[in-house]
């Protein structure tokens, strides 16, 4: 069955949206807002000028055959939701291409929306930041255009079946708990991507992720995310316009600060991805599907599920935590805590950390033998000194501790060198250039190597040798220096 990721029909108890205003209680916000830094009239003109020009036009129906752009032919309707109505759309162009799949999805920006100006700057900023997040378990965003009155985004289009969708047909059932973990794990991965460019999703629940029919997790719509505070982010940014002054969330699985007009955190994404975890392994919301501030006044407590792993209960009670300050602090900290014994596992690690773990004890000793033998052994030579970022001024030091998380995800995710530009190799690269010395970008990239000479010992070993030797070559021009790469390239 063809369908799509973005915005699903669900029970009302479930698609439930209220309007939040934020702590001003301004409900009449019917423009862009001042900027505390102009970022120069030009650009607050133009995005003024569009948001009156679209006010001031003539609305024009939309629906199952519209043809947008001259390009987008709207097929078969695939959902609804507070901020747009999706499309099956063929595109005429790769028609004209001869494509053998000329479909996508559409995603036109609701009637309700096209009446407040500032809609138009919400989809926009959503598929600015969904391009951004180029992620394997984060639908791909492709444009954004408009024809006339009516402003739109294109897609890929998915097969299979979103969450919510799943969790109704199988209740009070679950999946294989195998599974189950599976789908988690893969919508941690897809958040902590999020925050680490500092993206919050602001709205995440089941009718919000989709499961294709490959069981390839894909988490949809951060159209009222919003860019958390951080101290290198500039300020206009955040300040022409807040997609959250169009006020969408669903109270079953916001937290308590989100209820309460809190500012956008990662630990609110935690929040609502700890409940859809429950959900999936319980079979059932863990309060009864009342909102976290309705529950944290009944003081109610979730049922722990029959043998589930310490390690996994631990790690969702943590994100359901009712207080911010207690909860986990973003997405790649909720992995860590999930990485622990699992059904079927023989490790206390998953299978994706063990190489990783491996490299670090490798690292301790090639470190310990570089500086008791003048660095004879290994990369890391003895009259170069390791600067730590103590010594920063602190907007830089800021900047790179930021880096490094970054870099972290993309370790945990497997993304070592590719793709370019969003890899651990270039966000370990990226700080040595800000600070020559810096012990752990230097300590990080070794890990690079280790786990890539790793990776084409497995592949030689599997008789995959063509494949072995690209991702040597690849290595290789990354880290030239690496000891294990030089001594493959050797051996071959």
């Amino acid at each position: 069955m063809a369908t799509h990721d973005d915005d699903h029909p669900a029970p009302d108890d479930e698609a439930t949206r209220i309007a939040t205003t934020g702590s001003t209680g301004n409900q009449n916000h019917t423009g862009p807002t001042t900027p505390i830094t102009d970022p120069g009239k030009s650009v607050t003109e133009a995005l003024t000028a569009v948001s009156e020009e679209l006010a001031n036009s003539t609305s024009s129906v939309v629906g199952i055959g519209s043809v947008l752009k001259n390009r987008f032919v709207l097929e078969q309707m695939l959902g609804r939701g507070g901020m747009g109505v999706v499309y099956k759309a063929r595109d005429l162009r790769k028609v004209e291409a001869m494509d053998r799949d000329p479909y996508i999805a559409v995603k036109v920006l609701s009637k309700d929306f096209q009446a407040n100006p500032d809609s138009f700057i919400a989809l926009q900023r959503e598929s600015k930041k969904a391009q951004q997040l180029a992620h394997p378990n984060i639908v791909t965003v492709y444009d954004f255009d408009r024809d006339g009155p009516n402003v739109f985004m294109t897609m890929e289009l998915l097969e299979g079946e979103p969450l919510d969708q799943l969790i109704r047909r199988l209740r009070p059932a679950t999946l294989p708990t195998q599974q189950v973990l599976s789908i988690i794990e893969q919508m941690a991965r897809a958040l902590a991507y999020a925050h680490s460019e500092s993206i919050v999703h602001s709205d995440f629940k089941p009718g919000n992720v989709f499961l294709t029919s490959k069981s390839v997790v894909k988490v949809v719509d951060f159209g009222i995310a919003r860019a958390a505070k951080r101290a290198d982010r500039p300020a206009e940014d955040a300040t022409i316009f807040d997609p959250g002054s169009l006020g969408a969330l669903t109270p079953t699985y916001a937290s308590c600060e989100m209820l309460e007009y809190g500012e956008p955190d990662p630990r609110d994404d935690v929040y609502g991805l700890s409940v859809v975890a429950y959900e999936l392994l319980a079979g059932s919301h863990p309060f009864d599907r009342k909102p976290a501030t309705y529950a944290r006044d009944l003081n109610l407590k979730p049922k722990r599920p029959k043998e589930l792993p310490k390690e996994i209960w631990n790690a969702i009670i943590h994100g359901l935590e009712f207080d911010r300050e207690k909860r986990t602090r973003n997405a790649t900290e909720f992995l860590k805590e999930m990485s622990g014994p699992r059904p079927g596992r023989d490790s206390a690690l998953p299978k994706w950390a063990i190489p990783a773990a491996v490299a670090i004890v490798l690292l301790l000793v090639i470190t310990t033998g570089s500086l008791l033998f003048n660095g004879q052994n290994g990369d890391l030579q003895p009259e170069i000194v390791l600067e730590e970022t103590s010594s920063l001024e602190p907007e830089m030091r800021e900047r790179i501790e930021n880096i490094l998380e970054v870099a972290e995800v993309h370790m945990l995710v497997g993304r070592l060198l590719e793709p370019p530009g969003s890899s651990a190799y270039d966000a370990y690269h990226q700080i040595l250039i800000m600070h020559q010395h810096n012990k752990q970008a230097t300590e990080g990239l070794q890990q690079v190597g280790d786990l890539l000479e790793q990776q084409v010992r497995d592949l030689i070993e599997s008789k995959e040798i063509q494949a072995g030797k690209s991702l040597l070559e690849k290595g290789l021009d990354a880290l030239p220096e690496h000891q294990g790469l030089k001594k493959l390239q050797s051996d071959l």
